[in-house]
């Protein structure tokens, strides 16, 4: 087992092992208390690509890179970094191993600039000891020239969108020279033109040989952006697949266990009696002749309906 300082003199003196795999989980376990969120996982991923986790909540996504993120302990299993057995203590075992995440809630200072949340805790420094807030923004500035991000490195971070806010984060990541990134639903607040801009950057990041781990829910994103991918259900390890490989029934059928053909069974429901009937019901700049039954036994589509509209229908029913 090598410790995270060790760990980190190697990937500065340049020389790390080689491995086929970047990163690689064998036999994970993760218990808390009642539930199993982990049992016997495995996962690969390889140098300069981008690796999709795909599954239903609950599957076990969030909690496997936790632990690669070093928030969580396995309590079976081993990590391998580089071919290296590492135990992450920490996020920052994991930041000086090489591997950041970038979660959904971003971690940002709102009253700090830009500059200031990207190197907190690693600031240069003047020969007197104070922080050098000139050469702090210069390498926010080069460091933005290289992922192609269009921000102030003085603005402060409470006046960025959620857009801008994620491209803070990245930068963060990529400023500690890591060499895995773990995105967790790093479009759930973007536009469409903002996932764009951010597929760019990922491609670029990916082009550098770094290893992207990216959690998501959207099935158009995992073939947009995604080399392989690896589903997960129940806290189990499903398998892994090239995205060029599979079709979206393919995806759903390993995340749900069963046919697509299966989601919406049709159950045969008895039909009874008409117990309300409406006909040609109108209401000025609404709706005009609106006929229905409904029927003893029967579920309405009403269900489905927003409740102030529930109530509207209501209204008029009962009246």
């Amino acid at each position: 087992m090598v410790s995270p300082t060790t760990m980190a003199a190697v990937r500065a003196s340049g020389a790390v092992p080689k491995a086929e795999y970047l990163l690689a989980v064998e036999g994970v376990r993760k218990e808390f208390p009642g539930v199993v969120a982990l049992d016997d996982v495995s996962f690969r991923l390889k140098r300069g690509t981008v690796h999709a986790l795909m599954g239903e909540n609950g599957a076990g996504k969030s909690t496997l890179m936790k632990i690669l993120a070093g928030i969580y302990t396995p309590d079976k299993g081993e990590v391998k970094f580089k071919g290296v057995d590492i135990r992450l203590k920490s996020p920052l075992d994991a930041l000086e191993n090489g591997i950041a995440m970038i979660h959904q809630e971003l971690n940002l200072m709102p009253f700090m600039t830009v500059a200031e949340n990207i190197w907190i805790r690693r600031e240069p420094l003047t020969r007197f000891g104070f922080v050098d807030h000139g050469e702090m923004n210069r390498k926010t500035a080069n460091l933005f020239k290289r992922l192609n991000i269009a921000l102030d490195p003085q603005a402060e971070v409470r006046d960025l969108s959620i857009a801008n806010r994620q491209m803070v984060e990245i930068a963060k990541a990529v400023s500690y020279e890591s060499d895995v990134l773990i995105m967790d639903e790093p479009t759930s607040a973007l536009t469409e033109r903002e996932v764009a801009h951010l597929f760019t950057i990922i491609r670029d990041l990916r082009s550098q040989g770094i290893g992207i781990v990216y959690i998501t829910h959207k099935m158009n994103e995992l073939f947009e952006i995604a080399d392989e991918f690896s589903v997960f259900h129940d806290g189990k390890y499903i398998g892994t697949h090239a995205s060029t490989d599979v079709t979206h029934d393919d995806i759903i059928k390993m995340m749900v266990g069963r046919e697509i053909t299966q989601m919406f069974p049709k159950e045969e429901v008895p039909i009874g009696d008409v117990v309300l009937s409406v006909k040609d019901l109108c209401l000025k700049d609404v709706f005009h002749d609106v006929s229905f039954d409904v029927r003893l036994a029967k579920s309405s589509a009403w269900q489905v309906l927003s409740a102030p509209v529930v109530r509207m229908w209501r209204k008029h029913c009962s009246a």
